[in-house]
């Protein structure tokens, strides 16, 4: 019989995010159970309380793994192909978060800017989704020559469009390719509507 290699902290802590996203994504974030979590980790509830002392903290921490996991792929495709125009800087994050959706489950992906039952998570989803758009407001207004307000309701438009199309694909109407596609185009023509003559 083969021993089972003894995770470090930082790797037993990964795990139990890991396993308690995929959950989030199966059941929903209302539904998630740290008895559930422990189960499926192969661990006892002290563990899970040993990383994570409320369910809260672990919620947490599965929409700052999905944050940190986003960055990294969208980093790592924009390096790889330096996108130019709107349309292939937006393919890019699109890709990028298909990816992380591909990885991590979608239950992190909902959360973002979700008006949830728990008042800290739909917070902290609220500043996630902040740390990831704020950051291009700067560069829409520069593309689009928008005002500070237009550029405000257009970044939340972006968001609010390609969500509603990457659900499409995870929720199993699309294909990956033609959500990101979707996706691309809507955002692409967002932009573009904002944008000074």
């Amino acid at each position: 019989m083969r021993q089972r290699r003894r995770l470090s902290p930082e790797e037993r802590r990964r795990q139990i995010v890991d396993v308690a996203g995929k959950l989030i994504t199966k059941r929903g974030v209302d539904r998630l159970e740290l008895t559930a979590v422990a189960a499926a980790a192969g661990v006892s509830r002290p563990i899970i309380y040993k990383y994570f002392p409320t369910r809260q903290a672990l919620v947490m921490g599965v929409l700052e793994d999905f944050e940190a996991t986003l960055r990294a792929k969208f980093v790592e495709g924009a390096s790889r192909s330096m996108p130019g125009t709107l349309e292939e800087i937006t393919r890019v994050f699109v890709d990028a978060v298909c990816d992380t959706i591909e990885l991590k489950g979608a239950g992190a992906w909902d959360l973002l800017g979700s008006n949830g039952p728990d008042p800290k998570i739909a917070k902290l989803g609220d500043a996630i989704q902040e740390r990831l758009v704020g950051p291009w407001r700067p560069r829409i207004a520069e593309m689009t020559g928008a005002s500070k307000r237009e550029v405000l309701s257009v970044s939340r438009m972006l968001v609010a469009a390609g969500r509603a199309v990457l659900e499409l694909w995870y929720r199993g109407s699309l294909t990956r390719e033609q959500a990101a596609k979707d996706a691309t185009r809507g955002v692409s023509a967002l932009l573009r509507e904002y944008t000074r003559s």
